[in-house]
């Protein structure tokens, strides 16, 4: 089976899982939240981490290890803009202690939204673990995840943008990653993948 359209269908996967995640977003602020657009793409070699946004000032990473079937990573990545309007769309204007909980809180729910459904689609036992709230300069971002990718074993990684809207105006347009196994493509179904192809 042709590998980019193994890629592809992952990334399919990958955007109906923020379909999913946005879905339980909204129920957690009781507001209307609705992807809007979402751009994927599969990062081959290291010089392609010029994909990731270098952003200025401090940047929360929720990172959630997937563990099961196939192992991996999912990094969830919010500037301080970012976690301020997600703050807004809460009403709230918590702690710092607090503002940590609910930004672990919202990683739950969304990178368990995207594991759920590359569990369903593919089969898989997968879920994940207990995120971790890590913090960091902007400017360092790149090469924090040239780090992170180089452990393990052999891993693809796939870069997301995906613009949260909270009713008409609000939106969060955070940075996703995720590092999978390459075991992964082994899991893929070559008849949805044809499917998809169609």
């Amino acid at each position: 089976m042709e590998q980019r359209s193994q890629e592809n269908y992952l990334i399919h996967v990958l955007n109906s899982g923020f379909e999913r995640a946005a879905a339980s977003f909204s129920k957690l602020i009781n507001r209307s939240v609705r992807i809007v657009n979402t751009q994927s793409l599969v990062l081959r070699h290291n010089d392609h981490f010029s994909y990731i946004s270098e952003e200025q000032g401090d940047l929360h990473i929720l990172v959630t290890q997937i563990i099961g079937d196939v192992s991996g990573k999912s990094y969830l990545v919010f500037n301080h803009d970012e976690c301020a309007e997600i703050f807004r769309a809460l009403n709230s204007n918590p702690s710092a202690a607090l503002q940590d909980a609910f930004l672990l809180e919202i990683d739950n729910i969304i990178s368990a939204s995207v594991i759920a459904e590359l569990s369903n689609a593919l089969g898989l036992e997968i879920y994940g673990d207990v995120p971790q709230l890590l913090k960091i300069q902007g400017q360092d971002l790149q090469e924090f995840m040239r780090k992170e990718v180089s452990k393990d074993g052999p891993s693809s990684v796939i870069f997301s943008n995906a613009m949260f809207q909270f009713d008409s105006k609000d939106r969060v347009h955070p940075q996703f990653i995720w590092k999978m196994s390459s075991r992964i493509f082994e899991f893929i179904p070559v008849d949805k993948v044809t499917a998809l192809s169609a």
